[in-house]
């Protein structure tokens, strides 16, 4: 297990498949995983000679990104370096247009169009002629005609897993997400149907697509069968979506009897105790449900379609049925009062929750609140703050210092109980979670007991 907690980057690993498979020598280098900054990359590549350079970036790391794309430019002026991910494609033209070192932006979904864009490089053709695609031209920057969403997920490339680091030793979720050791993580659906204001569905969009229950579990044997991997972590926006997929999988898994575990996330209204019980008995152990708020009035106001009656009641059920209920919470959405904060951390403690993630509402770039928030609030428009843990969004009528103390004590009431800090005890198989629960926990202990955060500018 590594030190610190890294997942392998999936779309990455889904694109250098296909181009693999088209013929073009391709090679990953995940320098976040290797522990590698800035010289060691640049090093590698310039001394690899490779003439095309793809990188993805969402929003907080997109400044880096383009810092990698001027020392290579630097290095070797010749390189084609090409930008991709949630933040190119939600803000193409302000992201290519700052950034002078990217050559060409892919936006949206890439798996064909980098086959495309390559084959017509190589063969000194105009990318024009390619979807989906922002290019810089004598006229300035041009965008290519819109790619159609992926519609046949079994018709892509199975991932080849060789292309990353040894996934056993250089990833692992963090530590209190998982039961088993080696752990990987799977998106076996793109798309969400969901219109919540916060969310950025500029990639991947409204229509849900997902990977057949065969195709998944094809995923999940290979990963058990040559990479020891012994948990999978399903990252879909929400699993239990597909319910007629979701079925046959679990069916799967039970006939042949994997010695494996898995998590996933949910909707809380797309779950009932014959589901749950279902997935219970097929691996599930955890499961992670954006409640967001305790607050109905804020729910509708960032328009999740779901209730607090509704929420208490997929908690209770998937806590009966055996597995692990976890929530995230979102502090300071619009129309967010003292009244409404209290409310939801009374709201989490009241739930039977083995673990709870607060962060702070952030209008990330492609989110319906990115384009609105001003009419709410005060927002600080700085990407390389765009992460969740900086109140960068304050609502109307409160203050950063506001959230920042309901953040302070949302984590320290719900942590701080006797029945959770059992839990953790519980969970530890090995010195090693000692010494990351440790860590984690003095980690958490120091920022509660900081005075002053990180500034933020409004």
């Amino acid at each position: 297990m590594p030190s610190t907690p890294f997942l392998f980057k999936l779309g990455l690993l889904n694109l250098a498949t296909m181009t693999r498979k088209h013929g073009f020598e391709t090679t990953i280098l995940d320098a976040a995983a290797m522990e590698w900054g800035y010289p060691e990359s640049l090093r590698f590549i310039i001394d690899n000679h490779f003439q095309y350079v793809g990188i993805t970036a969402v929003t907080i790391s997109i400044s880096h990104a383009a810092k990698l794309a001027a020392l290579l430019k630097e290095a070797d002026p010749g390189l084609t370096i090409l930008i991709g991910g949630p933040h190119l494609t939600a803000l193409p033209s302000e992201t290519m247009a700052l950034f002078p070192h990217f050559d060409i932006g892919v936006i949206g979904e890439a798996d064909y169009a980098i086959v495309e864009l390559l084959s017509a490089l190589e063969e000194k053709r105009d990318p024009a002629s390619v979807g989906g695609l922002i290019l810089r031209t004598a006229d300035g920057l041009k965008r290519t005609r819109p790619r159609p969403r992926i519609e046949n997920m079994d018709a892509l490339p199975m991932p080849e897993w060789n292309l990353l680091p040894d996934l056993a030793r250089y990833y692992c979720p963090p530590v209190h997400t998982i039961q088993r050791i080696p752990a990987a993580l799977l998106v076996a659906s793109r798309g969400c149907p969901g219109k919540c204001a916060f969310c950025d569905r500029s990639v991947f969009g409204n229509v849900l697509r997902a990977y057949s229950a065969e195709y998944t579990f094809k995923m999940i044997k290979d990963l058990y069968d040559n990479y020891g991997i012994r948990e999978i972590q399903l990252r879909d926006d929400n699993f239990t979506a597909y319910r007629n997929r979701m079925l046959q999988l679990c069916a799967m898994l039970k006939k042949e009897k994997l010695d494996i575990v898995w998590t996933c996330a949910a909707r809380v209204d797309m779950v009932n105790p014959d589901i749950l019980k279902t997935m219970k008995e097929a691996g599930c152990w955890q499961i992670w449900y954006g409640v967001e708020s305790g607050s109905d009035t804020i729910l509708n106001n960032i328009r999740k379609h779901t209730n607090t009656a509704q929420i208490r009641k997929s908690m209770q059920i998937t806590h009966d049925a055996g597995i692990s209920p976890c929530g995230f919470f979102m502090l300071g959405s619009p129309g967010e009062t003292i009244e409404t904060l209290e409310q939801t951390v009374q709201f989490a403690l009241d739930l039977p929750l083995d673990e709870a993630h607060f962060s702070f509402m952030t209008p990330f770039p492609g989110s319906q609140l990115y384009e609105t928030a001003g009419q709410y609030g005060a927002f600080d428009n700085d990407w390389e703050k765009l992460h969740g843990w900086l109140p960068v969004f304050v609502p109307r009528g409160l203050t950063a210092q506001d959230l920042e103390t309901y953040s302070k004590k949302a984590f320290r009431s719900f942590y701080f109980r006797p029945r959770v800090i059992l839990s953790y005890l519980k969970k530890i198989r090995s010195l090693r979670h000692v010494r990351i629960y440790l860590s984690g926990f003095l980690a958490l202990l120091e920022w509660l007991l900081k005075s002053k955060s990180n500034k933020v500018n409004f």
